[in-house]
C-alpha cells in the first residue's frame, strides 16, 4: 500500500508540475530565502524594499515540509523572476522556463571561505539556472565563477545591497542613538562585537567550542569595555550560559549591522563579516581555536590576507582585544578593502535593481 501511495504522489507531482509550466508567468518577482523563518535577511531585505515591483516573499528555513513541495513548485514557476540569498535545493527539482530568470544574490560577500563545487564537489544542477549573481569586487569574480560553474558573463561586481547603507553616515548616527537609547549601559564603554560563525564536521554541522573560560574573561574586562557576542543566524545556542556584568549575548535583541555601528572592535574568525566591517573601516581581530582542525579551505591566503592578526590561546583573549586597538594593521586593512570590497561604493541597490526591472520588462 506505501508503495502504491508513493507511486501516485510522485505521478501527482509530474502532472502537476506539467500543469504549472502551462499557467500564465507573472511580471513578478519571487524573494525565495531559506536563511530565517517569515522574514528576509539583510541583503534581500534590502533590494526587496528598493524595488518597485510586484513582489512575493516565501522565507522558511530549510528543510521545509514535503507537503509543501506543490505549493513551491507553483510559486517558482509563475514569477518571472527568482530572487534568492542562499542555496535553493529546489532549483535540482524544477527546471524554470526559458523566459524566467534567477538572481542570486549571495549572503556573503568577499571571496573568504570556499563554498558551492570548490568544497561538495560530485555534480549538483542547484546553480545552473542562476542567470546573475552578485559579488564585491573584480576579484572575486574568479572565486564565485568556481564555486557555482558558471560563465564569467554570469557574474558581476554589483556590491553587496545591505552595505549600501554603511556609507551614509546619517544612517549610521541614526542607528547608533537608537542602540544607545535601548541600551545606555552601553554608552561611553569600548565594545568589543564578537560574531562567529557556524562550524562542520563531515559537512554536518556540530555545537562549536569557543574553548573561553567566560567566568575569568568576565573579571578580566574593565567597566568601561564590553563584549558583544552574536551568534551566526543559522545555530540555535549561546556560549553564555547565565549573566555577566561585561559580557551579554545580543543576538536576538540586536541585528548584526547594529553592533558593527557601534563597535570599537570586531573579533571573529572565518566569518565574511570581515566585508561589513572593512567597509565601515573597523579593527579586526581574528580568533580561532580551531584553526588547524577547521575543515573549509579559503580562497585567500589565511591568516596572511586578513585585515587583522589572527590568535588561537583563549587566555589571551582580553589583552589580545585591547592590543589590536592600538596596534592596526593599516596596510592590510586597505589591501584587504582593495580586492575584496572594491564594489561597494553605495550604490549596489541600486545595480541590482536596474538588473531585476530589466528582466520584467523583456
Amino acid at each position: 500500500m506505501k508503495q502504491f501511495v508513493k507511486k501516485s504522489y510522485r505521478q501527482f507531482l509530474r502532472l502537476w508540475m506539467a500543469a504549472c509550466r502551462r499557467l500564465p508567468l507573472r511580471r513578478r518577482v519571487l524573494f525565495f530565502s531559506i536563511r530565517a523563518e517569515g522574514h528576509l535577511l539583510e541583503n534581500a531585505q534590502t533590494v526587496y524594499d528598493a524595488l518597485p515591483a510586484e513582489k512575493t516573499v516565501f522565507a522558511h528555513r530549510y528543510p521545509m515540509p514535503s507537503k509543501w513541495r506543490p505549493f513551491i513548485w507553483y510559486l517558482m514557476l509563475t514569477h518571472k523572476v527568482i530572487v534568492t540569498d542562499d542555496y535553493l535545493p529546489y532549483l535540482r527539482e524544477v527546471k524554470l522556463r526559458p523566459e524566467q530568470r534567477v538572481f542570486q544574490i549571495w549572503h556573503a560577500g568577499g571571496g573568504f571561505k570556499k563554498m558551492g563545487f570548490d568544497v561538495f564537489p560530485k555534480p549538483d544542477t542547484i546553480h545552473e539556472q542562476y542567470d546573475d549573481v552578485i559579488v564585491t569586487a573584480e576579484g572575486c569574480r574568479q572565486f564565485f565563477m568556481s564555486a557555482f560553474r558558471l560563465p564569467e558573463d554570469k557574474v558581476h561586481a554589483y556590491g553587496l545591497p545591505r552595505t549600501d547603507k554603511l556609507l551614509d553616515p546619517q544612517y549610521l548616527t541614526r542607528t547608533r542613538e537608537a542602540f544607545f537609547a535601548r541600551n545606555p549601559d552601553c554608552r561611553g564603554k569600548k565594545l568589543y562585537v564578537y560574531c562567529p560563525t557556524f562550524r562542520e564536521q563531515g559537512h554536518k554541522r556540530i555545537r562549536f567550542d569557543p574553548k573561553l573560560d567566560f567566568d575569568r574573561l568576565d573579571t578580566e574586562l574593565q567597566d568601561d569595555e564590553m563584549l558583544l557576542i552574536h551568534m551566526h543566524p543559522t545555530v540555535d545556542y549561546t556560549f553564555l550560559e547565565k549573566p555577566y556584568r561585561h559580557m551579554r549575548d545580543m543576538t536576538a535583541q540586536e541585528d548584526t549591522l547594529t553592533l558593527l555601528c557601534v563597535a570599537d572592535l570586531l573579533i571573529t574568525d572565518y566569518s565574511s563579516v570581515i566585508v561589513e566591517g572593512s567597509i565601515l573601516g573597523l579593527p579586526m581581530l581574528f580568533y580561532c581555536p580551531d584553526f588547524d582542525t577547521y575543515e573549509r579551505g579559503f580562497y585567500l591566503n589565511y591568516p596572511e590576507d586578513l585585515p587583522g592578526e589572527m590568535f588561537t590561546d583563549g587566555a589571551e583573549f582580553a589583552e589580545r582585544l585591547r592590543y589590536a586597538l592600538s596596534h592596526r594593521s593599516l596596510e592590510r586593512e586597505k589591501e584587504y578593502r582593495r580586492r575584496q570590497t572594491a564594489a561597494c561604493d553605495g550604490h549596489a541597490t541600486e545595480r541590482v535593481v536596474d538588473v531585476i526591472l530589466r528582466w520584467l520588462s523583456e
